[in-house]
């Protein structure tokens, strides 16, 4: 007598004659948690823009700008300790200089997306260093010493940097990227402006994490 159909096979709990066991699998896990993922991934969307305005926001905490001479800049030399981004100052006469190829003074300019960013050297540092302004050009009247304060930057690290590369050379200005830029329109009174927007932003991904921990794979309401 044939009994290999008859004998009864033993059940986990939740299952039925007529299912198939399922597998263990990546795409069951992700079935099963849904809700979990789409709230991790609404956590790491926010922590990306936290983690910028994180550093535009401890710039603008900033107060006292680290002083540069004109003989460290024309001997490739930068106060220790300063880096990329920190608030500087420097004191010198802009440079606007006839460009022999153009015959426009030796601005170079960045211009896209509605955006545009100017750059000039000082008389006294040469090749050696750049003043960039944005949105409106220099005064070439005002040729007078002046006192430039901003964010500290280089060719290779600046917004647009082919755009601008193309613009300086334009100019017959500096285009290796080790070339320091001393970002005027970058200033921690700027940003401290923009502080509200800065802690929203900073609240929406601390209410993101909150959200996750609370409710990890719950649906949302009505779903």
């Amino acid at each position: 007598m044939d009994t290999k159909n008859t004998e009864r096979q033993t059940l986990r709990p939740g299952e039925y004659e007529d299912e198939e066991p399922l597998e263990p699998g990546l795409g069951r896990w992700i079935r099963r948690n849904t809700w979990l993922l789409v709230r991790l991934f609404m956590v790491v969307v926010f922590t990306f823009g936290a983690s910028t305005t994180a550093a535009n926001f401890s710039y603008g905490l900033e107060s006292r700008p680290v002083e540069l001479t004109v003989e460290q800049i024309n001997a490739g030399q930068l106060p220790e300790g300063l880096q990329l981004e920190d608030y500087v100052r420097i004191t010198g006469t802009p440079d606007y200089s006839i460009n022999p190829d153009t015959g426009q003074p030796s601005i170079g300019v960045s211009d896209r997306y509605s955006a545009r960013y100017f750059y000039f050297g000082l008389q006294e540092t040469g090749d050696n260093l750049l003043i960039q302004t944005a949105e409106t050009p220099p005064d070439i009247a005002d040729d007078g010493e002046q006192v430039y304060r901003g964010k500290l930057s280089n060719v290779a690290t600046v917004i647009f940097h082919d755009t601008t590369s193309t613009g300086l050379e334009i100019a017959n200005l500096p285009t290796e990227g080790a070339t320091p830029i001393v970002e005027t329109g970058d200033t921690p009174e700027y940003y401290r402006q923009i502080f509200p927007a800065y802690s929203a932003i900073l609240g929406v991904w601390f209410l993101a994490i909150g959200w996750l921990v609370w409710k990890r794979n719950e649906p949302f309401a009505g779903v």
